[in-house]
């Protein structure tokens, strides 16, 4: 009975393991491209474009390419970030150098999702990317999510960056 008490306690007793979906990528899009069927492309991290975003985020994206849907003047990105522990995967909505829109589509560290509300992904609506490579608006932290917004800090200047190549590459294609 004891032995019983104890393997109880244990197994209530352990931190629930996290992984939340908020959206798929398929909601999300349907969600961003209500209008129209979005492409699929694809940006290639050149040599240049990885000591660029290593500069500005302190690392680069491992991937060769990176790829996102884009309609209407306006690009969604599926990108995941480290938080403290595990991966967060976010949606980014970009058009002309601005974020429209940042969503969690899937959690998976034990806290911090508080990152996911919309009183605090309104913060990032229209923000864009200044020359010094920072945020031009504030962010407001979150305690107890510190990590967890650095994440998305981070996600979003990516998003921002990854925005201005698609751009300039699209404006050099016939």
């Amino acid at each position: 009975m004891l032995r019983s008490l104890f393997t109880f306690l244990l197994i209530v007793g352990l931190p629930v393991s996290a992984g939340t979906t908020y959206y798929t990528p398929a909601q999300i899009s349907a969600e961003v491209f209500s209008e129209s069927e979005p492409e699929k492309s694809a940006l290639w991290m050149t040599p240049e474009r990885r000591q660029q975003a290593e500069a500005l985020l302190g690392d680069a994206p491992r991937q060769a390419r990176l790829r996102y849907l884009s309609a209407e003047g306006r690009h969604l990105w599926t990108l995941s970030e480290i938080g403290k522990e595990k991966p967060i995967t976010f949606g980014i909505v970009t058009a002309s150098g601005h974020i429209e829109r940042i969503e969690v589509m899937v959690f998976r560290e034990v806290r911090g999702d508080e990152i996911r509300l919309p009183q605090y992904t309104r913060q990032y609506k229209n923000i864009a990317l200044t020359d010094s490579g920072d945020l031009s608006q504030h962010i407001d932290g979150i305690s107890g999510a510190t990590y967890s917004v650095r994440t998305m800090k981070k996600v979003a200047k990516l998003a921002l960056l990854l925005d201005r190549w698609a751009n300039e590459d699209n404006a050099v294609e016939p």
